[in-house]
């Protein structure tokens, strides 16, 4: 709907008696928020737009993002390409190319928490403030399962503190059985960036894992084994 009110607004401009750039106007971004609205019980939420550079020059551009109502525990990333930033950076800039077009998401991490989250992105030209905004909503609801299909949730998986770090976290598995469980780091792209499998006893585990050597942004720990998979969010800063 955002891209053709977009095509006809600037049809409406081309036919005006007076230019648009005559009038101090200038177009030089297009931004379109693809995902607006998300209801399901996902842990990992990722809302996904595009941002246009449709002027023939490099431009310089800032993304916002505004909180509007998020239930306690719940985080909300801006990523632009393949980079992610800290859940409370609200603001980020960087240059677009001349025609290149760049991937958004707001990345939001409910932890399980049901609930609602309302955010307002705006995309604003350093050059000449012209701004271009899209509204996002969140909807965290439980979901009821036929116990005789359901699959037995055998671990859980703590918050992993500290969080955002610089060097080591802290995260506690706490196992109803004994076994074999498998815990995996991946980049907010999806790749693999380290594996530990590991032989445990039924209680509270603490495991630590080393960060140091990662660069600055969001990565997900997914840690697997009987039941579901449960993942985590942590923030590396340096």
């Amino acid at each position: 709907m955002g891209k053709i009110y977009k095509q006809v607004k600037n049809l409406i401009l081309a036919v005006l008696v007076i230019p648009a750039a005559a009038l101090g106007q200038t177009n030089n971004f297009e931004f379109i928020q693809h995902d607006t609205g998300y209801t399901g019980s996902e842990d990992i939420v990722f809302m996904y737009g595009d941002i246009f550079n449709i002027s023939s020059s490099a431009q310089t551009l800032t993304v916002n993002k505004v909180e509007h109502s998020a239930p306690i525990g719940w985080n909300a990333s801006i990523c632009v390409d393949d980079q992610c930033f800290a859940p409370f950076q609200n603001a980020v800039t960087f240059t677009l190319g001349a025609g290149d077009t760049t991937e958004f998401s707001l990345d939001a991490f409910p932890y399980g928490t049901t609930g609602s989250g309302s955010w307002t992105i705006t995309v604003v030209d350093s050059s000449t403030m012209e701004a271009d905004s899209a509204q996002i909503t969140i909807d965290v609801h439980p979901v009821a399962i036929d116990d005789n299909f359901s699959a037995p949730q055998a671990f859980k998986l703590s918050n992993i503190y500290p969080n955002p770090t610089n060097a080591w976290i802290n995260f506690d598995l706490e196992l109803d059985n004994s076994g074999d469980y498998r815990i995996v780091l991946y980049s907010m792209d999806g790749r693999e960036l380290m594996t530990r499998s590991y032989s445990l006893r039924s209680g509270t585990n603490l495991i630590q894992w080393g960060m140091g050597s990662l660069p600055s942004g969001n990565y997900i720990i997914s840690a697997t084994g009987a039941g579901l998979p449960v993942s985590r969010q942590v923030s590396v800063i340096k």
